[in-house]
């Protein structure tokens, strides 16, 4: 029988049916929720797309080893809410955008500073590899906002764009001294 924690009852579910909305085939992305430590693999661009950006750029003395309860602050300093989950593994925050967000995405600029959008809009299907829902501390992927702690279904893609521009300028500043 499966754990609790991916089944599509109990005190997540109403998150995991809206992550599933993204899976290709919804019973192995629960089979690869089994593994507490492991990601289930979704398609960005079906339920949302994903912007990936490096901790680097949200702060310099950022890196893999950064705590979860000080990217959470960070969120909070840059006012961006909705679900976001992280990779300390490769030090890379994955902010969950409304689907459709990668036909309006700067890709050539925001490229520039390390930050990509996986959506369903390119010639390429981009697969995001999704923590369970309940993992939101180390080790591994894990979420720093889940999808059913917000009032928000999706982060906002402008709000989320103007604090990574802002960030992006503030990081050349930085790095010009």
């Amino acid at each position: 029988m499966r754990p609790a924690q991916t089944s599509l009852s109990g005190p997540h579910e109403l998150a995991v049916r809206w992550l599933l909305r993204a899976a290709p085939d919804t019973e192995k992305a629960l089979a690869e929720w089994d593994d507490a430590n492991a990601v289930a693999v979704f398609v960005a661009g079906r339920a949302w797309d994903a912007v990936r950006v490096p901790y680097g750029l949200l702060g310099a003395d950022l890196d893999g080893d950064a705590r979860p309860e000080d990217l959470r602050g960070l969120l909070d300093k840059l006012g961006i809410a909705g679900p976001v989950f992280c990779d300390p593994y490769r030090a890379y925050m994955y902010f969950l955008v409304p689907p459709g967000t990668d036909r309006e995405w700067p890709h050539d600029a925001m490229a520039r500073a390390g930050i990509e959008c996986f959506g369903g809009h390119s010639e390429y299907v981009h697969h995001v590899g999704v923590p369970r829902v309940d993992r939101t501390g180390r080790p591994g992927p894990h979420w720093l906002v889940t999808p059913d702690c917000t009032a928000r279904e999706h982060v906002d893609p402008a709000v989320l764009l103007g604090a990574l521009e802002k960030q992006s300028r503030k990081a050349a500043r930085d790095g010009a001294r």
